[in-house]
């Protein structure tokens, strides 16, 4: 039997937001009672995942990557409070599922890295790739957005 594969690339282990990605996608996979897909989980750094961005056109990468490339430094001591003090906040939609310290304050901190990410070519976990395209990078997905790709995997 042949399977949609879902992959997630990220960081090993993962920061809050490629654990809280893949966590979304298997847990919406069971709640949604999908039984044609597989979910995978490669780091940034790996040859599976550099495969991925080459066929398109990207080279693998994280916040970090990006911001050295731009010549300055991600300021590690506001990250890291952002990731303590918010993610006990429950008022976001993946607080559930939420089990890696991810707020949506994180994703805001790193959004100027997500956008200059593209420009650059740069590949930016976390990454959700389905069959072989990847759908989104770089931030945290609407769950409506993740709950429409899984309704649409086709069926195999």
């Amino acid at each position: 039997m042949k399977l949609n594969t879902i992959i997630i690339i990220g960081t090993e282990p993962p920061c809050p937001r490629c654990g809280l990605l893949l966590n979304i996608i298997k847990e919406r996979i069971k709640e949604l009672k999908i039984n044609s897909a597989i979910v995978r989980h490669f780091a940034y750094d790996t040859d599976e995942a550099a495969e991925i961005a080459a066929f398109h056109g990207l080279t693998p990468g994280t916040a970090k990557n990006v911001a050295t490339i731009l010549g300055e430094k991600i300021d590690a001591s506001a990250l890291e409070n952002i990731i303590q003090k918010e993610s006990t906040d429950y008022r976001h939609e993946f607080h559930v599922y939420n089990k890696h310290r991810w707020s949506p304050a994180l994703d805001q901190f790193l959004r100027p890295y997500e956008l200059k990410s593209q420009e650059l070519g740069i590949m930016m976990t976390p990454v959700l790739v389905i069959n072989g395209s990847i759908i989104h990078q770089g931030s945290l997905p609407k769950l409506a957005s993740i709950d429409k790709w899984l309704y649409e995997l086709p069926v195999i």
